[in-house]
C-alpha cells in the first residue's frame, strides 16, 4: 500500500529561492542601485521624491522642462531596477501621478523642445 504525505509542499517560495527565481516585490521597495550590497532597499516613493527635487532645480519653473526632466530620470532608474522591482516602482510613480513608459516620456521631451524652440524665438 502506497502512502502519500499530503502536508509536504513540493513547489513554494523556499524551493523558488532556491534556484534563484525571486518573487516580485509588492510591499513599495526596490533594490538601492546606488549601494554596493545587492540585499539593500529604499523605498520606491523617496526615490521619486528626490528626482522631483532634482527635476526641479533645473527647470525654471517650466512645468514641460520639469516633466521631461522627470520622466528620463525616472526611465533610467527604471532601466537599472531588476525585474522583479519594477512594478512597485511604476506603481508608486502611479500614485504620485504619472506614468513610466516610453511614450510619455516621449511626448513630455516633445513638448519641453516645443517650448525650448518657442523660448529662443522670443529672445
Amino acid at each position: 500500500m502506497h502512502t502519500q504525505n499530503v502536508n509536504v509542499k513540493t513547489a513554494g517560495e523556499e524551493t523558488a529561492g532556491r534556484w534563484g527565481i525571486k518573487p516580485m516585490r509588492t510591499d513599495g521597495f526596490i533594490t538601492n542601485i546606488h549601494s554596493r550590497n545587492p540585499f539593500d532597499v529604499i523605498r520606491a516613493d523617496v526615490v521619486l521624491a528626490r528626482m522631483e527635487k532634482q527635476a526641479n532645480r533645473g527647470c525654471g519653473l517650466y512645468y514641460e522642462i520639469y516633466e521631461a526632466r522627470l520622466l528620463s530620470m525616472a526611465m533610467i532608474h527604471l532601466a537599472k531596477l531588476p525585474l522583479n522591482d519594477r512594478p512597485a516602482f511604476i506603481g508608486a510613480a502611479a500614485k504620485r501621478g504619472y506614468m513610466v513608459t516610453a511614450s510619455e516620456e516621449a511626448r513630455a521631451q516633445d513638448e519641453c523642445d516645443l517650448l525650448l524652440s518657442e523660448l529662443a524665438a522670443d529672445y
